[in-house]
């Protein structure tokens, strides 16, 4: 019987139909729900200053609306009073969920850490996921009733008018997907953290750049956009996806745009953050990889596809921008998930194996577990024709164009592709060989970030050390000392309009030659270094298990001896009673 409920839970799914399995799981998160979920709320139930300051938030917003809206009704109409409430009351509550959020989910583990109770927590034997939801849950409920509160408030500006109860409730809508994205970024923050403060303040410090980078680059910026695409979308005010969603006509470019990408917008992050959490609480002698890494092979497509839906939508002479800027967001994607990775152990612990063997794991699970030359394996399998298909996709994409030169500019894409992937694939065995050769994994970032960077901007040093590029824009030689730089690669796209190639153009295919090869060089110095280490490792292990053998041996003839031994006396003792009566 459930403790929170008092009902016994489900019985198993009756099959493994998928919608068996659906119905399972509703029905055991009804009769059974997460029990970390349960005693937040129940903690929560019993602080006293929770009502007073949800109160208190819902009093001052709602005087500041309607104090703005009493002084813009005097001088404009009630309509555009209504669209400048709309906007002002939804961009405080966006800060309101951005800042609050992620400083409601950092308290969570912190401070279960920091009041010594997260060992009560591990005893219990509930899962690190089952653990990673609850403490979202409960951090998102208590997120959502602020948004709760701050609804009646919302619609104030309805009242007014110029905006209608649709747009209202989409704004809503969108205020609780951002505070799943906040509550997800709080928690993985705080699992990471042992102390409460540096918890709340590492997590402020960071929330306070993004929400505004995302403000005004997914408000403000994305909103001249959206007027270039749909006329009927204003330009300028932060808040205009909810008008968008209800101005703008049904058709392909609406379900890609406003209902694809931002779903995608929101999962692959969110998915993200809880893999994060759920490997911070994980042991390291456990599996920590397998979500991340699953993550990052079915997010992988996705991604790619969102960089290449722009090009669909733009006009001919702009599409080579739009592919270009897709290929530099899937590239730059990439290079995060290259030190995402470049963290994971060497190779698979004995706890892992062992845990593979009892649950007999085929290849894929094993592929998908802990070890760094799976990581690099897993990086070109997945980032290699994600990129190819991007530009293959582009190729097409401008040979259809019917303005300009295709010629030339597939050619352009071409390098810029072709150097682009090369560079990549050094990425990744430069990461995987510094994690092999490194123990500690922060070490292993950091000297990647610092060769990363020496790499892109050292050889342009060099070139004006040298003197090389006094006439950059006249002497081509100037530019061949730059092509290790990746930047190299837009150096390339300007000369690739020339139908001969020239000696950059040349230089730029012999970096990249050298770049594969150097890559593909380092993973299999990191293989046979992984496989060295996991084979002293396993040697290790092997002097431990016979010498622990070999007590267990002494042990058991020791208690076999043991009987023998105390019946000796026995035997000896009639014999010694008898010569006494003799004698």
């Amino acid at each position: 019987m459930s403790a929170q409920t008092g009902s016994s839970p489900p019985a198993g799914p009756s099959s493994q139909r998928l919608v068996d399995r659906a119905r399972h799981r509703v029905a055991r998160l009804l009769g059974e729900p997460n029990p970390i979920w349960i005693r937040e709320l129940k903690q929560a139930a019993r602080l006293a200053r929770t009502p007073i300051i949800l109160l208190v938030l819902a009093v001052l917003m709602t005087l500041l609306v309607a104090s703005i809206g009493g002084m813009v009704s005097r001088d404009i109409a009630p309509a555009k009073a209504g669209v400048i409430l709309f906007q002002v009351f939804f961009s405080l509550a966006y800060f309101v969920v951005a800042l609050v959020g992620p400083a409601v989910a950092a308290n969570s583990i912190a401070s279960e850490r920091e009041g010594r109770t997260w060992e009560a927590v591990l005893l219990t034997g509930i899962p690190p996921g089952e653990i990673a939801r609850g403490k979202f849950l409960a951090a998102y409920t208590a997120i959502s009733m602020y948004v709760a509160m701050l609804a009646p408030v919302g619609a104030l500006p309805f009242l007014f008018g110029g905006i209608t109860a649709m747009e209202v409730v989409i704004a809503f809508l969108f205020l609780f997907l951002i505070a799943l994205l906040s509550v997800a970024f709080g928690l993985a923050i705080s699992s990471k953290m042992a102390s409460l403060r540096t918890a709340i303040l590492v997590t402020l410090l960071l929330a306070f750049p993004l929400s505004i980078c995302l403000f005004m680059a997914g408000g403000t910026g994305l909103s001249y956009a959206a007027h270039l695409a749909w006329p009927e979308v204003p330009e300028g005010p932060p808040i205009w996806l909810p008008v968008a969603y209800q101005r703008v006509p049904l058709g392909v470019d609406y379900a890609l745009f406003l209902v694809l990408l931002p779903i995608a917008a929101v999962v692959v992050p969110a998915w993200f953050l809880y893999q994060v959490t759920v490997a911070n609480l994980t042991s390291e002698s456990d599996d920590r990889s397998s979500g991340l890494k699953t993550w990052f092979a079915v997010c992988t497509p996705v991604v790619a596809a969102a960089a290449v839906v722009p090009a669909f939508s733009v006009d001919p002479p702009e599409r080579l921008a739009a592919i270009l800027a897709g290929l530099c967001a899937t590239l730059s994607y990439l290079t995060f998930c290259v030190f995402l990775f470049a963290g994971d152990p060497v190779g698979p612990s004995r706890r892992v194996e062992v845990h593979w063997a009892r649950s007999r794991a085929g290849r894929l699970r094993r592929f998908f577990g802990p070890g760094v030359a799976r990581a690099a394996y897993l990086l070109l399998a997945a980032g290699v024709p994600a990129v190819v298909a991007l530009w293959a996709v582009g190729h097409q994409l401008l040979l259809d164009a019917s303005v300009g030169t295709p010629e030339s500019q597939t050619r352009q894409l071409q390098y810029f592709a072709v150097y682009a992937l090369a560079f990549y694939v050094f990425l990744v065995g430069l990461g995987a060989f510094l994690r092999a050769r490194i123990a500690a994994p922060m070490v292993a970032r950091v000297l990647l970030l610092t060769l990363l960077f020496s790499i892109a901007v050292g050889p342009w040093i060099v070139a004006a050390i040298a003197g090389l590029v006094t006439e950059f824009s006249t002497s081509e030689s100037a530019l061949l000392v730059a092509a290790p730089s990746p930047f190299y690669a837009f150096v390339m796209l300007s000369k690739a309009a020339q139908g001969d190639p020239g000696p950059v153009v040349v230089a730029g295919h012999a970096a990249a030659a050298a770049w594969v090869a150097v890559g593909l060089g380092l993973l299999a110095a990191a293989r046979a270094r992984c496989a060295a280490l996991i084979a002293q490792r396993d040697a290790a292990l092997a002097v431990t298990d016979a010498l622990l053998a070999q007590e267990d041996e002494a042990a058991r003839a020791a208690e076999q001896a043991a009987p023998a031994q105390a019946a000796a006396p026995e035997r000896a003792e009639p014999g010694g009673s008898a010569a006494g009566t003799l004698a």
